[in-house]
């Protein structure tokens, strides 16, 4: 006799991703916190420009999550697109920590460290 029911192994499977969400988000805010809070009044440009670059990438991740909700079904491509952009600019912005360089981001990287001039 089956003692785990497919209903059950779903409703869990959906428990555990929401959960997984929930603590994402929260990682995430806790390490950018903690990043803020080291480098600040500190004027260190490295982990600035790096900050800044993040931050530009999360706030274009976000807005697009957002908003994903409100295009149609036949069109979710295009922020799928955007979405995986965001991650390959920020496996291109790890790639340039760990080597020690201060390389701007392909197209938008300029204008993440002009608009976000209040990280310092």
């Amino acid at each position: 006799m089956n003692e785990n029911p497919p209903a059950k192994s779903l409703a869990t499977l959906a428990y555990a991703s929401a959960v997984f969400l929930y603590l994402h988000l929260m990682v995430f805010i806790a390490v950018f916190g903690v990043a803020i809070i080291l480098n600040y009044n500190k004027g260190n440009k490295f982990a600035s420009f790096h900050i800044r670059q993040m931050f530009g990438i999360a706030i274009v991740a976000i807005i697009v999550s957002v908003f994903a909700d409100n295009i149609p079904k036949d069109q979710l491509i295009l922020p799928l697109l955007i979405i995986t952009l965001m991650v390959l600019l920020a496996l291109l912005g790890l790639i340039s920590t760990l080597r020690n360089q201060q390389a701007l981001l392909p197209f938008i990287g300029k204008y993440f460290q002009k608009w976000f001039t209040f990280i310092k």
